[in-house]
């Protein structure tokens, strides 16, 4: 027998124990695995029973949503940790971190804490827990907010009448497929509005976040107006630089060539040797503080970006806009995708569609813009409401009736008092509830100055008639709707607030003749024909039309970003709930 053999021989009772040992503690350790994994599986049924509670007192109705479908979800699973691929937590953190480009905050999906679990994995059992909840609070709550944003829409805007779209049918299916399967960038793009305006909007986002980390852009001083092309101003070079950087004006290449340099060295000395006495004494300006055409067509197209009159006058306030920091059109930009995200997903492919800070309206078909135009909007102290509504039919010379709210805050009542004539001069009539007109010498008018008018004030239909010659009707509790107008010289200002809350419409018959689907019977002429008579007529339409008064203050035009002035100060209020931690926080706090 070789020494070697007799060696293992010797050892053999001496392995044969340590083996035993091994295979009892690896027993131990599936069962200490198997009782760790059944403390997890309490664990979170503890604390999602914990938040099926709170959402029957403090949370709102996304936050409740998302609750019970983490219920549904766990339940499914038997109440077993879902998060148990490492690769499944680091696609996680990539959607998390990517939401800030749909200008949402990261914070609000546990990303910190997301992010050192999937760098120190857990180890208790409460942890391990409390980490698979928030991961899949998370995934619920960044879905959620794709599909209709995270600020209740009612919150912000009271008049808000835009319900968001149901989850479908497979919702549950689909939540369990995005954890599962690891499908996040999939499951959340395909609820990111499918859209070019929230597209385009997002990829401006992205850009101004760029400029933003390059510096920014240099303000501009302020100084006289520069009015034409030829004036020399010392601001020039930087509005120049300011333009470049927003992609408005494209910088000449700098004149490095030698050859270039020389060829401009003897064009000087020729132009001096041609100068007189007189120019001498006065020196050539320099060419770089001169208003040159391309950067006056530049300032032009930066204007029309802005919304302000595109005349190319560079004064205080085309330098004001250019000086709003570029945070600040960042701000802004997130602001309106939350706006989007409000109805996008559930606005259709066909609609009419106002936007307030823009003063324009479209009309859509097959997600098409076929037709558009300038419009009037409300005044600060009448705001036009953010709403949806069905266009049902039109109104050819259209009596206006004016509104009680109206008759006190216009002072109308007084006006009558103070000059007998007045109704003649605005064509009004006093009708009373039977449709029957009555004197106005019957009328106790004095009675009435605060209010309490039991008649009605009817203008009679006319090329001055308030309304116009055209009415689009689309009922609803604001009693709003669009209009032709009288004044049209209107409709050439850039700021464009003069209504009492109604939509004036610039291109009134263009719009009728759309809507009214029907060439033959309603083609311009015909519809003009019809106005003529001064007979009041009303046209139902074939199909109603949805129709929807929004406020975008940031928008693209193809890869144009354009921005509005906030004229009802709506953006602040947005954003500072938009800043504010999602309801996620309760999440946090419940599980601590």
């Amino acid at each position: 027998m070789s020494p070697i053999f007799l060696l293992w021989f010797a050892l053999l009772p001496a392995i044969q124990p340590s083996s035993s040992a091994l295979a009892a503690d690896e027993s131990r350790r599936v069962e200490d695995r198997a009782g760790s994994g059944m403390q997890v599986n309490s664990f979170l049924r503890q604390y999602v029973a914990r938040l099926e509670r709170l959402s029957l007192k403090t949370t709102g109705p996304d936050r409740a949503s998302i609750i019970r479908h983490t219920k549904r979800f766990y339940e499914a699973l038997g109440y077993r940790p879902a998060w148990t691929n490492r690769l499944a937590v680091a696609r996680l953190i990539e959607v998390i971190d990517d939401s800030a480009n749909d200008g949402l905050l990261p914070s609000d999906y546990h990303l910190d804490e997301i992010r050192s679990f999937y760098q120190n994995p857990p180890e208790s059992p409460a942890l391990r827990a409390r980490a698979d909840l928030l991961m899949t609070d998370a995934v619920f709550t960044l879905m959620s907010h794709m599909r209709s944003g995270k600020v209740y829409a009612r919150s912000i805007e009271p008049d808000w009448n835009i319900e968001p779209p149901e989850p479908g049918a497979d919702y549950a299916r689909t939540l369990m497929s995005a954890v599962m399967a690891s499908r996040f960038p999939e499951i959340i793009q395909a609820l990111r509005p499918a859209s070019r305006e929230y597209a385009s909007l997002r990829k401006g986002l992205i850009r101004m976040k760029e400029i933003a980390a390059a510096g920014g852009w240099e303000s501009v001083p302020a100084g006289r107006p520069i009015d034409k092309v030829g004036v020399v101003d010392p601001r020039i070079p930087e509005i120049r630089r300011r333009l470049a950087v927003s992609g408005d004006y494209i910088m000449p290449p700098a004149a490095s060539d030698v050859e270039t340099q020389d060829a401009s060295a003897k064009e000087k000395q020729h132009r001096d040797s041609l100068a007189t006495a007189d120019s001498l004494s006065t020196p050539a300006p320099d060419s770089a503080r001169v208003y040159d055409q391309d950067l006056f067509d530049a300032v032009k197209a930066f204007q029309k970006r802005h919304g302000l009159d595109a005349d190319g006058v560079i004064g205080n306030e085309t330098v004001r806009a250019m000086n709003v920091p570029v945070g600040q059109r960042i701000d802004q930009i997130r602001i309106n995708l939350e706006r989007y995200r409000w109805y996008l997903n559930s606005r259709g492919s066909n609609y009419i569609s106002v936007n307030i800070p823009s003063f324009t309206v479209e009309l859509v078909q097959n997600n098409a813009r076929r037709w558009n135009s300038r419009v009037i909007v409300g005044k600060p102290d009448t705001q036009t409401p953010v709403f949806r509504a069905e266009m049902q039919y039109i109104i050819l010379n259209p009596h206006w009736v004016i509104p009680s709210g109206i008759l006190v805050k216009d002072k109308i009542i007084s006006s009558i008092l103070k000059d007998n004539t007045y109704l003649d001069k605005k064509n009004l009539a006093v009708v009373d509830n039977e449709g029957h007109t009555i004197s106005p010498a019957s009328v106790d008018w004095a009675r009435y100055v605060n209010g309490g008018f039991p008649y009605r004030l009817v203008q009679a239909s006319g090329d001055e008639g308030s309304l116009g010659r055209i009415k689009f009707m689309m009922p609803n509790r604001f009693t709003v709707y669009m209009h032709d107008t009288p004044s049209k010289e209107l409709f050439e200002k850039s700021r464009r607030i003069f209504s009492h809350g109604c939509v004036r419409v610039d291109k009134p018959i263009e719009l009728a003749e759309i809507v009214l689907q029907d060439r033959v019977r309603w083609s311009k002429g015909r519809i003009l024909e019809a106005i003529d008579t001064d007979k009041t007529r009303t046209i139902s339409l074939p199909k109603s039309i949805p129709v929807y008064i929004l406020y975008q203050t940031a928008f693209a035009e193809g890869t144009r970003l354009e921005f509005r002035t906030d004229v009802y100060d709506r953006d602040a209020r947005l954003l500072k709930v938009l800043q504010s931690p999602a309801s996620s926080r309760f999440v946090d706090e419940l599980l601590r």
